[in-house]
C-alpha cells in the first residue's frame, strides 16, 4: 500500500511563482502538520495534492482509493440540511449513513437543521463528516480549527485525533499555530520565502499518546520553536 508523495518544482498565478520546490512523501496512515504564516501558500499546495489546483511543474502521487478535503470554509450547500449534505458525494452511503456520521460528530440533534442554523463549529464538523463518508484513504484538511474559540478549537482538535484514530487515513492537516501542529500531527512540515519552499521537515517529539496532554504538546512547542530549535 502506497501513501502521499509529492514532488512540485513550480506553481505560478499569471506567471508569478507561487510555490517552488516542494517535496515530501508520507507513509500510508501518517498524518503531518504543514505549517506557516498566512499567504504563504499552504492553501495552494493542498489544493494541488487534492487534485484541483490546475496545472503546475511536478508531479504528486496520492495512494489508492479517495481523496478527500476539507476547506477553510465549510463549503455547505445553504438550501441543503447538514444530513443532505453529507449524502451528496457520490459513494457516500446515503442518508442513514450521513446521519450516523453526523451522530459521530455530536451532531445527531442538527441533521436535519440548514447550515444557516448553527454555529460554525458545527457546520466545520458537518464538512468533516462529509468527507469521511467516500471512505478517503487521503484526508486533507485546510485550517480546520481557524476562527474557532479555544473551547470549539480543542473539541475540534479531539474529535479529529479520534476520526484519524479510527479511519487510518494518510492525513495532511494545514494550520498556521504550531501547537496545534505538535497535538495533532507524526510531523511537521514548514513552508516558507516567495515563493514558498519546504523549509523544514521535522517529526513530532511526541507519541500519539503524549499528543493528548496540553502540557506535552506545550513543552514540545517550548524546545523545538520558542527556543529556536
Amino acid at each position: 500500500m502506497s501513501g502521499l508523495s509529492v514532488a512540485i518544482r513550480r506553481k505560478a498565478f499569471s506567471g508569478a511563482g507561487v510555490l517552488g520546490e516542494i517535496v515530501f512523501t508520507l507513509a500510508p496512515g501518517e498524518r503531518a502538520a504543514l505549517i506557516g504564516p498566512s499567504g504563504v501558500g499552504k492553501s495552494t499546495l493542498l489544493s494541488l495534492i487534492a487534485g484541483f489546483g490546475g496545472e503546475f511543474d511536478g508531479r504528486v502521487g496520492r495512494p489508492p482509493g479517495r481523496v478527500a478535503m476539507v476547506f477553510q470554509t465549510p463549503r455547505l450547500l445553504p438550501w441543503r440540511t447538514l444530513a443532505e449534505n453529507v449524502a451528496l458525494p457520490p459513494g457516500s452511503g446515503g442518508m442513514d449513513r450521513a446521519r450516523a456520521l453526523l451522530a459521530e460528530m455530536g451532531l445527531a440533534d442538527a441533521a436535519d437543521l440548514h447550515p444557516e442554523r448553527v454555529s460554525l463549529g458545527m457546520q466545520r464538523r458537518a464538512a468533516l463528516a462529509r468527507a469521511l463518508a467516500v471512505e478517503p484513504s487521503l484526508l486533507i484538511l485546510d485550517e480546520p480549527l481557524v476562527s474557532l474559540d479555544p473551547e470549539g478549537a480543542a473539541a475540534m482538535r479531539r474529535l479529529l485525533v479520534a476520526v484519524l484514530d479510527r479511519t487510518g487515513a494518510t492525513a495532511l492537516i494545514s494550520t498556521h499555530d504550531r501547537r496545534e501542529a505538535l497535538a495533532l500531527a507524526d510531523r511537521v512540515l514548514e513552508l516558507g520565502g516567495r515563493p514558498a519552499r519546504l523549509t523544514g521537515d521535522r517529526p513530532s517529539p511526541l507519541d500519539r499518546k503524549a499528543r493528548r496532554d496540553p502540557e506535552a504538546v506545550e513543552a514540545a512547542h517550548r524546545r523545538l520553536f520558542a527556543e529556536g530549535g
